[in-house]
């Protein structure tokens, strides 16, 4: 147990010391000016108390090597937790000026990034290894639900744990989580200031002040505001602000109190991006069919069985074809209260609440293709237009979770334990104030025009979808020998799920659904030196057909209250189908060389065995249980340091999905949506003289698919995006050990390419064009 995390629980359970680099942000001179006053107000509350102002250290010896996992369910370091884990440290956060999540996990292959439709709506949306993972993002441990873009201004670092993982988190989690660790007070005072100007009107800033209130409590507020237009895109911008508040008591005491409040608020232009050709205008089609008011090209077959779809050809990357006067405003509210009593070093209980409030109400507009029914077939799009259809959405998500650990160390037959038993509880309510979705008006696809949309009025109607979770789990490391560790862990999960409407003159009412499942996980590690690790892993997840996901309940726009497009509403079918479960395998190994890099390898393979399928005869719902698809590959990476000043972050994913096992055979043989073969991604900096360090990097993503492949001549087509590889670069000066200066370049060769597809195919979102940051920050 010589790298346990808990040698004993009196430092188990102590929060890890933060980083104090925190990301650059900003927006106005007036919040420039608020953060130097309250920091002024810190400081001189610091003097008035004859407290010494601590010095923040300005050159990294560390590198960017995350040890720890900040949670008592991984009760060992990362070199010897049995499956691939990646931390994202704030170091590496802030050398690449990360503003938002998705900036974030480029650092990270295997992971792919997805665009919202309209339902779901705009948000962060993502796969790992090729399944889906947009409500497996974690705030301390406690699911972040909500549809948002996360700025990861009060976050320390970001945890991403690949493979099944219900054992650990419950429902979902089939490719694996994610986990903000957030910034934690500390018993010193210091501040820090940033702020970055930028190209395409960017300016934020950020300002990190922690305050020392006595010998056992301390109170850290972090800030944020940001303004920017979307790089080599028009129209499209970001404008948000937010605050997070962290105050604990008893930091040297065997109790322990947190309170954190965050408060985050967006007014974005959503960029819904640009139209695929997904029904196949540009193929050779033998007769034309109507279908759900949507006319496309059927029964001709394209060789491999269906049509794969492009973006037209000669699209200006930078088009925008949405309405300028749509708009989405987004509040977040999360509370989040921690307490921990430490009985003796062997026990000690774990209670934390955290409470959120997700609030978007937008009316985004999503580009759909309209030919001209002479040109169908014919590959020519010189006639072609775009419709912007209005995606409106003024929904709630509430959720409330509790969990609580009791964690023991102990000794039974000479073997050592480190044992986890907790329980969850958790309720969840999404309520969508329905507007019905509207076509908006037409515009050259080459050349659009500037407009404004159409009304969207309410009509009066309400989707609801409630859920009530009760988890229990019991996770236990057990220490074998000095060189060998096996872990284990069970959870029962108990989850009802409710789907209701109103407001309609003919209702469904409610549609509930009760699942009982279990989970497992289990892992043997090998140490034949300190300094390495061997494992093998084997775990298996769940997920809910009552969930919040596209064509199972339908929250958002659709027909009218009167009439049309309800059948869409809740698919009763779907619903009530038992959950989708998952296994998967692994082996690895773990090595710590040069001066503190952590070098990993895994082969792995994950299956799903009763996937979601259309039923016999094709169909838009999913309600059947009748697929098995898989995901296997290899993955190789390095985070940490190679010498005292060269820094190294680089992996390497190779992922091949099939869809093995379907009810329909079209399917049969197809990779899964999201799931690029191949992805790469490096960063590495360099401190050429104490005072300058020059970095850069790049990421490599290969093609990829949106989905399945639907039915031919049906009404959804898979499309096909590119492969991409964008470098980026920085440079720091540091003036003096308080003051410096960044400069970070991004898509230095100006890459023209799409970084996420929708599910459905209708549109795709490209990647940033070429833009630079510079920032400046002050320690004080």
């Amino acid at each position: 147990m010589a790298l346990s995390k808990k040698k004993a629980l009196a430092t188990a359970l102590e929060p890890h010391a933060p980083t104090t680099n925190t990301p650059s942000l900003g927006r106005t001179v007036m919040a420039a000016s608020a953060c130097m006053l309250a920091a002024a107000s810190f400081n001189a509350q610091a003097q008035s108390n004859d407290a010494p102002a601590a010095e923040l250290d300005t050159v990294t010896v560390t590198g960017y090597r995350g040890t720890f996992m900040n949670s008592v369910k991984y009760q060992r370091s990362v070199q010897e937790t049995p499956r691939i884990v990646t931390v994202l440290t704030n170091d590496l956060l802030e050398d690449q000026n990360v503003t938002e999540l998705r900036d974030a996990l480029r650092n990270v292959s295997g992971i792919s990034l997805q665009a919202g439709e309209g339902n779901p709506p705009g948000g962060d949306q993502l796969k790992i290894r090729g399944f889906n993972a947009r409500d497996d993002i974690n705030v301390n441990g406690s699911r972040d639900l909500g549809n948002y873009f996360r700025d990861p201004f009060y976050v320390d670092q970001i945890e991403v744990i690949k493979g099944p993982n219900s054992a650990f988190s419950g429902r979902g989690s089939a490719g694996g989580t994610i986990n903000f660790v957030t910034k934690k007070p500390l018993l010193e005072d210091r501040n820090r200031v940033e702020t970055s100007v930028g190209t395409d009107a960017l300016f934020r800033v950020t300002g990190d002040f922690n305050r020392r209130i006595d010998d056992n409590s301390a109170l850290r507020l972090n800030v944020m505001n940001h303004t920017q237009d979307v790089p080599g895109r028009d129209e499209t911008n970001q404008e948000r602000h937010g605050f997070y508040a962290a105050y604990v008591w008893g930091l040297e005491s065997d109790t322990q109190v947190e309170v954190d409040f965050l408060h985050t608020r967006q007014n974005n232009l959503e960029d819904k991006g640009l139209p695929f050709d997904r029904a196949g205008f540009s193929g050779d089609t033998a007769e034309l069919t109507e279908k759900g008011g949507e006319r496309t090209p059927g029964g001709q077959r394209a060789p491999d069985g269906y049509y794969t779809g492009k973006l037209p050809p000669g699209i200006d990357f930078s088009n925008f074809y949405g309405h300028k006067d749509d708009y989405q405003d987004i509040d977040v509210d999360q509370l989040g209260v921690a307490v921990e009593h430490r009985f003796s070093d062997q026990v000690a209980v774990r209670n934390q609440f955290r409470a959120s409030r997700v609030h978007n109400d937008s009316i985004t507009s999503s580009p759909r293709l309209i030919i001209p029914e002479a040109a169908w077939g014919s590959g020519d799009f010189s006639q072609a237009q775009v419709r912007g259809d209005l995606k409106p959405r003024d929904q709630e998500d509430l959720s409330f979770f509790n969990q609580t650990d009791v964690i023991t160390s102990f000794e039974t037959g000479g073997l050592s334990h480190d044992l986890v038993v907790g329980a969850e509880l958790g309720y969840v309510d999404i309520e969508n104030e329905r507007r019905p979705d509207v076509k908006g008006p037409a515009t050259d696809l080459y050349n659009p025009a500037s407009r404004t949309r159409p009304s969207a009025p309410y009509d009066g109607s309400r989707h609801r979808l409630e859920s009530e979770q009760v988890g229990l789990y019991a996770l236990d490391t057990i220490a074998l020998n000095p060189k060998w560790d096996l872990h284990s862990g069970v959870r029962w999960d108990h989850v009802k799920s409710t789907a209701t409407d109103s407001g309609y003159d003919d209702p469904i009412g409610a549609t509930s659904r009760t699942d009982s499942e279990w989970s497992g996980n289990l892992g043997l590690v090998f140490k034949p030196t300190q300094n390495g690790s061997i494992y093998a892993s084997v775990g298996t997840a769940f997920d809910v057909t009552g969930t919040f996901d596209r064509g199972l309940v339908q929250l958002a726009g659709g027909g009218s209250a009167e009439g049309g497009g309800r059948e869409d509403i809740i698919d009763e079918a779907a619903f009530d189908t038992d959950p989708e479960k998952t296994i998967a395998y692994e082996v690895g190994t773990k090595w710590n060389l040069a001066d503190n890099l952590l070098v990993s390898a895994a082969l792995f393979r994950t299956d799903k065995t009763n996937a979601r399928t259309p039923a016999q005869g094709g169909g838009d719902m999913l309600d059947v249980l009748d697929g098995e698809q898989r995901v296997e590959g290899f993955e190789v990476g390095a985070m940490g340091s190679l010498t005292p000043a060269w820094n190294l972050y680089t992996s390497y994913t190779f992922m091949d999905s099939e869809v093995r096992s379907s009810n329909n055979s079209w399917e049969e043989g197809s990779r899964l949506g999201g799931t690029p073969e191949h992805t790469f991604n490096l960063w590495t900096t360099y401190d050429v003289l104490p005072e300058w360090t020059v970095g850069g990097g790049m990421e490599y993503v290969d093609d990829q698919v949106n989905n399945v492949a639907s039915k031919p001549g049906g009404r959804r087509r898979q499309v096909e995006i590119d492969s991409y590889t964008v470098f980026h670069a920085s440079t720091t000066y540091r003036f003096t050990q308080d003051l410096q200066l960044r400069v970070n370049a991004f898509n230095l060769a100006d890459e023209e390419y799409i970084s996420q597809v929708a599910e459905g195919g209708a549109q795709g979102i490209p990647g940033p064009g070429r833009h630079v940051i510079a920032s400046l920050r002050y320690d004080f």
